[in-house]
């Protein structure tokens, strides 16, 4: 702050000096007017804190959620896995009762052995022998 020059006085030699108040009110509104300044960049500091919190709960929100799932199909893979472990020791035992190449192979010459093609059932075996029966029969009748 400036002080104006003292100019002499009608009674006394030099007149006190008095202070520049124009230049003190300017120098308040000057402050005044950052004031509002700071305040106003406050403010929008706020409201964008409070849009940056608002948007974190809601994706925060968002990603809880996808967690959820995320465990949720995990556990079911976990069991669809156990399931098919399950499923490939009862094959695995399955494949272990069953007969192996060279046991079907002993089995097919048996069977070619025998050759059971050739085998005669109950029915047929009975109809032979009444037929055989009834020859012998018309032998003897016609003796």
């Amino acid at each position: 702050m400036q002080m104006p020059q003292q100019k002499p006085g009608l009674f006394h030699k030099n007149m006190p000096q008095q202070p520049d108040f124009g230049a003190v009110q300017e120098d308040i509104s000057n402050v005044s007017r950052r004031l509002r300044t700071l305040e106003e960049g406050f403010t929008n500091l706020r409201r964008a804190l409070q849009v940056t919190d608002q948007n974190m709960l809601g994706k925060n929100k968002a990603f809880a959620t996808e967690i959820r799932t995320i465990v949720s199909d995990i556990s079911d893979i976990k069991s669809d896995i156990n399931n098919i472990k399950e499923k490939i020791i009862e094959l695995v035992n399955d494949l272990e009762e069953a007969a192996k190449k060279e046991e079907v192979k002993v089995l097919e010459k048996y069977i070619n052995f025998w050759n059971p093609v050739k085998f005669v059932t109950q029915n047929e075996v009975e109809t032979i022998v009444k037929d055989i029966l009834k020859r012998e029969k018309d032998k003897s009748i016609e003796k």
